[in-house]
Formats: structure tokens, C-alpha cells, sequence
């Protein structure tokens, strides 16, 4: 079993700019150069320069300037954890840092939110985001889940509130305004509404269900989750959760989970849903109730990760097949 090391770090795009389809051709080399890049990105860390690279952030289009969102790329050791331990620190976290108060921009469930980028992580307007993302949530929900998540937001400071304000993102009115973090908004906009759809063969014993060809994955994202991939599904939600059997697709299969406290003593930092394909990994973990996959128990480890790597790559070539007007 392959073990995860808990670490993962951010790309700028000099180093990866967004997904190549043809890097999962070959499985080995697409390894490679995910810890060839991770290396690269463990030093631009030491070096102290995160204050600009968050991926899928751009400049404001308050501004009047471009809006290049990129998909960025987030890569991590071995099983593509996304989270630091609470003792890491890094001197450009500081909200005073040179950068903070550039209004950028970035995208969240499918809504374009303002931020500010401090340490290397998109810092996003608290109001704005819950208005957008979750605005048939109820107040008192949102409170207990952030509580349940242990998710507690900083105020921005004088100069980032003008900020705001002179956009017209927060009324001009408000005293204060909270800044939650994208990985922070990612958590807690999955736990209050992706839920999943039911399974469409539900009636199916596992027998019937092993010809459908499916796949032992799992993420270990906020807690992890294990779950089955079945490729002949798509464009339909084709990851089926272990534990609640509901099916997602793959960018919310990465959100889900059924341990969400259990990461109250870190901090989880970093995370993209956007970079889906190098969070979800074939889960090598034999347990009980895994008849399901009767039919590639013979498969080798590599023919296994050799068909989630095919299945990437027609999923992101479907996804920018449906972009082109």
C-alpha cells in the first residue's frame, strides 16, 4: 500500500500550464515528471516566492485587466494528499506582504469570485462566496459545518476591505469583511451541497456490475475517500462512493468524503478541483466486499493505473471537445 506523504505543493505556469492530454499516454512518464516538478516546486517555496502563483487565479477583471484563468497544477508525493501539517509555516503568509492587496480572481463551483493571494493561496471574499456559492444555504448550516470543519476566517485588513469596497464587491457600509481560503470554500461548498446522485444500478448484483469494467480508486483529499471508477459511464457521473454508493464526477469525487473532522489538526492548503486527475489514484488496498471487482483481480497494478490514465485522457479531451463554440 502506498502511503501518503501529506504533502502537496503549487505549480506557477512556467512550470505546468494546465493539463497536456498526451502526458497520460504513458503512465511512467507522467510520474516522472510530477515528483521532476515537484522538486522544482519544493524550491520555489524555500525560496519564498508563492505570493503570485496560485493556480486558477488571475489578475481582476476589476481592473480592467485581462482574465487569464489557468488550470494551474497542483502535484503532490505518491497519493496526491491536499493538505500541510499545522506546524509548516511560510514567511509570504503574512497579509501585509506586498502582493495581498491585488484584487484577482478565480473560480469556485462554477462562480467567478474576487481574492486576494497571500501565501500563495487565493483568499477569497467571505460575503461574495457565500452569496454565490451558497446562497440557498441557510446561515445557521453554514456556521455549524464551518464549526464541524473546523474552518475560521480572518478578517481582511483596512486596506484590503477598501479594496472591496472600491470594486463595489462589498457595500460600501460594511466594517468588516472575512477572507476564507479556496481550498477552505472548496470543503465546505462539497459538505453542504455535493451530494451525489443515486446509483443507476442499484438492483444490479455485483456479478452484472463487475461487466461494466470498473476501476478500485480512491483520493486522499480532507479525509479521503475509496470508490469505484467505471469508465463506460461518461459523460455521466462515473465515480461510485464505497460508503454511500452515490455516483459524482470526477472534479466533485475529489470534494468527497466521509471523514471530514478528521483533519481538525491540520491545515489544508492548496487544493484545485481543476486538478482532479492528479488527487484520484487506483486504490491497491484489497478489503472485504471487493467482489465487485472479480474481474480485474488478475490485472497487474500498472494495467490498472495504464486504464485510469486512458480514462483521463478521453475525459479531458471530451471536456475541451464541449468547450469549443
Amino acid at each position: 500500500m502506498r502511503n501518503a506523504c501529506g504533502l502537496i505543493a503549487e505549480s506557477s505556469p512556467s512550470l505546468i500550464s494546465g493539463f497536456n492530454h498526451n502526458q497520460f499516454n504513458n503512465p511512467q512518464n507522467f510520474r516522472d515528471e510530477i515528483m521532476e516538478n515537484l522538486q522544482k516546486l519544493i524550491d520555489s517555496h524555500q525560496k519564498a516566492e508563492l505570493d503570485s502563483q496560485q493556480p486558477g487565479c488571475s489578475s481582476s477583471i476589476f481592473n480592467g485587466t485581462s482574465n487569464n484563468l489557468s488550470n494551474g497544477s497542483l502535484v503532490n508525493k505518491n497519493n496526491f494528499a491536499a493538505n500541510f501539517t499545522s506546524n509548516l509555516s511560510f514567511s509570504s503568509l503574512d497579509p501585509s506582504s506586498s502582493n495581498s492587496t491585488i484584487l484577482k480572481s478565480t473560480i469556485v463551483a462554477g462562480k467567478l469570485l474576487s481574492c486576494f493571494v497571500i501565501g500563495g493561496e487565493c483568499r477569497l471574499c467571505f460575503p461574495q462566496m457565500k452569496a454565490l456559492c451558497l446562497g440557498d444555504i441557510p446561515t445557521y448550516k453554514i456556521d455549524e459545518m464551518m464549526k464541524n470543519l473546523a474552518i475560521i476566517n480572518p478578517h481582511s485588513s483596512e486596506e484590503q476591505l477598501n479594496v472591496l469596497k472600491r470594486n463595489q464587491i462589498v457595500p460600501s457600509y460594511l466594517p468588516k469583511c472575512e477572507l476564507i481560503t479556496k481550498t477552505n470554500a472548496e470543503r465546505l461548498i462539497a459538505m453542504l451541497k455535493l451530494t451525489g446522485s443515486p446509483a443507476p444500478f442499484d438492483l444490479l448484483n455485483n456479478q452484472l456490475r463487475s461487466l461494466l469494467l470498473p476501476l478500485k480508486v480512491a483520493h486522499d483529499c480532507f479525509g479521503g475517500c475509496k470508490g469505484y471508477l467505471y469508465p463506460t459511464l461518461t459523460p455521466n457521473p462515473c465515480l461510485e462512493c464505497k460508503t454511500c454508493h452515490n455516483m459524482f464526477k470526477p472534479e466533485d469525487f475529489c470534494l468527497h468524503t466521509h471523514s471530514p473532522t478528521n483533519g481538525k489538526n491540520t491545515c489544508f492548503w492548496g487544493f484545485d478541483a481543476t486538478n482532479w486527475p492528479y488527487y484520484i489514484r487506483i486504490d491497491d488496498e484489497t478489503t472485504e466486499g471487493d467482489e465487485l471487482i472479480l474481474f480485474n483481480r488478475n490485472q497487474t497494478l500498472e494495467e490498472e493505473e495504464n486504464r485510469l490514465a486512458i480514462f483521463i485522457q478521453t475525459y479531458l479531451a471530451r471536456q475541451q471537445q464541449q468547450s469549443i463554440p
